[in-house]
């Protein structure tokens, strides 16, 4: 081709691409992908996501209550494993604010530690995790057995002099007396118990989030294609000239999905139970209740995109982007607690957060509705809040 003939080609295609540059410029919503989702996503990768397990909430149960013990409580909490944020009088409530959702792990210190430690017995210390959570039960239990090997290696680079394992020290008084000249090494052992997945199997930990992460996408991204779905098919006007009120016709458009949802965790819940062993400790009927007010949740948020949306693609847009947070924010991929303060602030508004510690403490744990009230009633917020929002911006008229 000659110089004649490229270059009314080359004309033709800058004034097209011109044309799509404008076109592109004048969508906001398009434009503010192009810059938004990347910084989102290197905010959330390279801020917000941490696998490195810190400020595990922790209770004790100290039984020995010395300042042996209660030094100990202290190293604990210099590893930055540990975050102990209650005292507890036994092992039984220990167990059952696991349970509860309270605290992921507890330290048990028997009444006789501070008689064993100076006396050379061996101290052992009892360490029961929430193991659920695979990653952080991993964590906890290195960070303990960490500290008891720094602890022993200590000991043993004294001096021994005399006996088997002794070593010369001065003496000190205590709240036993005075401890005499030669005494053995003080070795401390934590014994490690790691309930509800003691095999730190990982589909026991992905599946009961993953039901959440399902729902979410479904749900939300279904919903908000429905009011535009209408706009772009030109039945909307078929809405328009119906007595339905604005609260009565969202309602009526969130009612299928629901049964389409209850439908996806039958679907899940057993082919978890079928092909990974996954257990079910609690109340199914707890189950389906957060299940309820979790799908309700999305709903709501997808019609409120619909009602803000004028094509699908946009809707589709506005889904992704919300559920990319909602995912990496959640605790369903990285451990909650490793998260940046802001960001953890941020995935206590997502309902599912919630839905994620719910469907682990009723399935894993057997945990009770009532336990977890507090889970249920942030969804139920959100749902409420939601579906108000989306009566009041959905316009009964032709967008």
């Amino acid at each position: 081709m000659s110089d004649k003939g490229l270059r009314p080609a080359w004309r033709r295609l800058r004034a097209v691409a011109r044309k799509e540059l404008r076109q592109l410029l004048r969508d906001r919503l398009t434009l503010g992908f192009v810059v938004g989702v990347p910084a989102v996503q290197l905010l959330l990768f390279g801020y917000a996501i941490n696998q490195d397990v810190r400020h595990v909430a922790t209770g004790v149960v100290d039984h020995s209550s010395t300042h042996v013990s209660r030094h100990l409580v202290a190293q604990l909490e210099a590893t930055q494993t540990f975050d102990v944020v209650r005292g507890l009088a036994s092992e039984e409530e220990a167990i059952e604010a696991i349970k509860a959702g309270k605290i992921q792990a507890a330290v048990v210190i028997p009444a006789d530690y501070t008689r064993a430690f100076y006396r050379g017995r061996g101290a052992e210390v009892l360490v029961l995790i929430d193991a659920s959570d695979p990653i952080l039960a991993r964590a906890v239990s290195a960070s303990a057995n960490g500290l008891m090997e720094r602890h022993n290696s200590r000991l043993q680079r004294f001096d021994v002099r005399e006996g088997e394992g002794a070593y010369r020290a001065p003496s000190q008084r205590t709240s036993f007396g005075v401890v005499p000249e030669l005494i053995r090494p003080q070795f401390l052992r934590f014994a490690v118990l790691t309930l509800f997945n003691p095999e730190l199997r990982t589909p026991v930990y992905v599946v009961p989030a993953l039901l959440g992460v399902i729902l979410t996408t479904t749900m939300i991204l279904m919903t908000s294609l429905a009011i535009v779905r209408e706009r772009e098919r030109g039945s909307f006007e078929f809405l328009i000239a119906t007595p339905v009120q604005r609260g009565e016709l969202m309602a009526g458009k969130l009612l299928p999905y629901i049964g389409i949802g209850f439908i996806q965790i039958v679907i899940v819940m057993v082919t978890g139970w079928a092909l990974f062993r996954v257990p079910m400790r609690g109340s199914l009927f707890d189950l389906g209740l957060a299940s309820l007010v979790f799908i309700a949740a999305n709903l709501t948020l997808g019609l409120v995109i619909s009602s803000l949306c004028t094509t699908q693609f946009q809707a589709t847009q506005v889904s992704f982007f919300f559920f990319l947070p909602s995912v990496l924010l959640s605790g369903f991929m990285f451990p909650f607690e490793s998260m940046p303060q802001p960001a953890q602030w941020l995935g206590e508004l997502l309902p599912l957060t919630h839905f994620v510690r719910i469907c682990r403490g009723i399935l894993l744990r057997g945990s009770s509705s009532v336990q977890l009230a507090g889970e249920i009633g942030a969804m139920l917020l959100f749902a409420t809040v939601g579906f108000v929002v989306a009566t009041r911006v959905f316009k009964k008229r032709l967008g």
